[in-house]
């Protein structure tokens, strides 16, 4: 693992100052990838974290091109694709603190995308955005580990908002199929606007399928044809199990295939995501 702290690129480093980043969890990141030695999105990433930095109050020094050249230099010569974290945290209270994690990608085993997850509906409520905006992409998410010890077997733990409806998974999005259409919870849901996500709406309405973002109640789960996640380390994940109920027996098919079989062309054929 490369650490970057405040300009210099360590092998492995350990934050041995005063940072209230770390002590009250006054921070943002943002959880980059590359496809074959590329950067994915970052455009988007960077304007995600320049957001989360004006909500948290945190000085947004760095520009696109700055950011995007340290992470550049961090990742070039590697022979494999990474997962890069970018974290800010509010340093001593008057500095803030930069951080870049180059990690080995932990993408899911093929197996996955073959044979589908399980995962399950948490007891606990995604925090509403009027406690928490959900758009802010913060390191103080306690909650997010409180859901994770329910996961046992399951591969994610999906969560619903206050009121009930479907939100999003610990670390993805959710779509599901209808009578054809493809169907994701709204941002008014209390959900993170997932740049995979987008993508993927993207990618349908480009290939003539409907698409519906709205509030999903929990029984549309158990009574949908199609169930999957996305998420920027992984892509489109089929879901074949939620809780009790198995959703396919053998392997996926349907728009989840149509929507895979066309995610890497479709991004690398579109400039805005380099």
């Amino acid at each position: 693992m490369k650490v970057y702290i405040n300009g210099e690129w360590k092998e492995d480093a350990v934050v041995s100052v005063y940072d209230r980043g770390f002590m009250y969890g006054e921070g943002i990141y943002e959880s980059l990838r590359t496809y074959n030695g590329r950067l994915f999105a970052p455009r988007q990433h960077y304007e995600r974290l320049k957001r989360s930095a004006q909500l948290m109050g945190l000085p947004c020094k760095l520009n696109y091109d700055e950011l995007i050249s340290i992470i550049q230099d961090g990742i070039k010569n590697l022979d494999k694709d990474v997962t890069i974290r970018v974290m800010v945290t509010t340093g001593n209270g008057k500095e803030p603190n930069l951080l870049i994690y180059i990690m080995e990608l932990q993408a899911p085993h093929s197996d996955l995308y073959i044979y589908g997850v399980d995962v399950g509906i948490s007891r606990l409520r995604k925090i509403p955005s009027i406690c928490l905006p959900s758009t802010l992409k913060t390191t103080s998410h306690a909650y997010l580990s409180l859901a994770r010890r329910e996961k046992g077997e399951f591969y994610e733990i999906i969560f619903l908002n206050y009121q009930g409806f479907v939100a999003e998974g610990t670390m993805s999005n959710v779509f599901l199929v209808e009578n054809g259409t493809l169907v994701t919870p709204s941002l008014e849901s209390d959900i993170l606007d997932g740049i995979t996500r987008r993508v993927v709406i993207d990618l349908a309405r480009s290939l003539g399928i409907s698409v519906e973002e709205r509030f999903v109640n929990v029984d549309e789960l158990f009574n949908c044809s199609e169930l999957f996640l996305t998420r920027t380390s992984a892509g489109i994940i089929p879901v074949r199990r939620i809780e009790s109920r198995t959703i396919f027996e053998n392997e996926p098919s349907g728009l989840t295939i149509l929507l895979s079989d066309n995610f890497k062309d479709y991004i690398f054929n579109e400039e805005k995501y380099w």
